[in-house]
């Protein structure tokens, strides 16, 4: 004797095949780091280091008559304004660190978006140093509010180290 008995409904491998096809697609959020949003990192270059050792520098007399230099431009790639809110120089020469650039700037600096900002950096000394060797380190905190009140981009400062065995005499005294 065969059994002839009709199933009614769906068979459960039915069911199973569908729960699997079933599965609700879940979209993930995840947090976009701040510093991602806001472009591109600014960069920073720097040109060869000088030595003014004195009255052998014409026109540096008043300003900048002892010391060393070092031309440097920021570069901003992004579409938004940057801001250089703190600087911290370390140096390793005898010299005391002035930061000039057009006259005495102040801190905050704004580089405007997809522009430039050039400075030369006098480390100025008050007598002739024959120190023919050195380096300086600069680091530059940026964001986007000229108040400092971007914290997005705390730990990422723009940052060179620019050494060098001679420092040539004649640095350009005209302010950059």
């Amino acid at each position: 004797m065969t059994d002839n008995t009709e199933q009614s409904g769906i068979s459960r491998r039915t069911v199973t095949k569908a729960m699997a096809w079933a599965v609700p697609a879940i979209a993930v959020a995840a947090p976009i780091p701040a510093f991602a949003a806001s472009g591109p990192k600014p960069t920073l270059e720097h040109g060869p280091a000088c030595k003014a050792p004195g009255g052998s520098v014409q026109g540096c007399e008043s300003s900048f008559k002892f010391g060393y230099g070092v031309p440097v431009t920021i570069t901003n790639p992004s579409n938004k304004d940057v801001w250089i809110t703190s600087i911290t120089i370390t140096n390793q020469i005898p010299a005391s660190p002035t930061w000039v650039a057009g006259s005495s700037i102040g801190l905050p600096v704004k580089v405007p978006a997809n522009g430039s900002v050039s400075f030369f950096f006098r480390a100025v000394s008050t007598n002739s140093q024959n120190v023919q060797n050195g380096a300086i380190t600069f680091s530059a905190a940026w964001g986007h509010e000229a108040d400092g009140s971007d914290h997005d981009h705390d730990g990422d400062p723009l940052k060179f180290t620019v050494a060098w065995a001679s420092t040539p005499p004649g640095c350009n005294c005209i302010e950059a």
